[in-house]
């Protein structure tokens, strides 16, 4: 049980690094020319050594995503269209952190602020150490997503 226990971790680890760690975005401020700082919360449930990748200094990309998670802008995947900056600082709360919350709250600084980072929205955010793996279509929303274009119906045959 230990064993598998340990590789469905390996597994989900593996999964959030390909898929980025959501968070929500606490604070934005604005600066000259698309420049911002970034507030915001990771969620939680993750494995430990996840949230000790995220560092003071480390490069990181922030990407707006949708309340489902799925990547939201434009058909490029979402390292392309991630706002990229330095981390700033890492705040760790100290007692009870709200259900869902990591208790990690982190701020970056950014040279392009996008559209979907603001406060109350969710990003999915991640180390640019980490490998990067081209998430499929089918995750994306808007652009490239109609299911319907990519798996035709049996409405596409005539009928007789």
């Amino acid at each position: 049980m230990q064993r598998a226990a340990s590789n469905q971790n390996e597994t989900h680890k593996a999964f959030i690094r390909s898929r980025w760690v959501a968070a929500s975005i606490d604070a934005v401020e604005y600066g000259k020319f698309g420049r911002a700082t970034v507030t915001a919360t990771l969620f939680g449930g993750m494995d430990a050594s996840l949230y000790a990748e995220f560092t003071k200094g480390t490069p990181l990309l922030m990407n707006p995503v949708a309340e489902t998670l799925k990547h939201t802008h434009g058909g490029y995947g979402p390292a392309h269209m991630a706002a990229k900056g330095p981390i700033l600082d890492v705040i760790k709360a100290t007692g009870d952190v709200p259900l869902g919350s990591s208790g990690i709250q982190i701020r970056f600084e950014t040279d392009l602020i996008l559209e979907g980072i603001r406060p109350t929205r969710v990003v999915r955010i991640r180390p640019a150490s980490w490998t990067l793996v081209q998430v499929p279509r089918e995750e994306y929303l808007g652009e490239g997503a109609n299911t319907e274009e990519r798996f035709p119906t049996p409405a596409i045959f005539p009928k007789y």
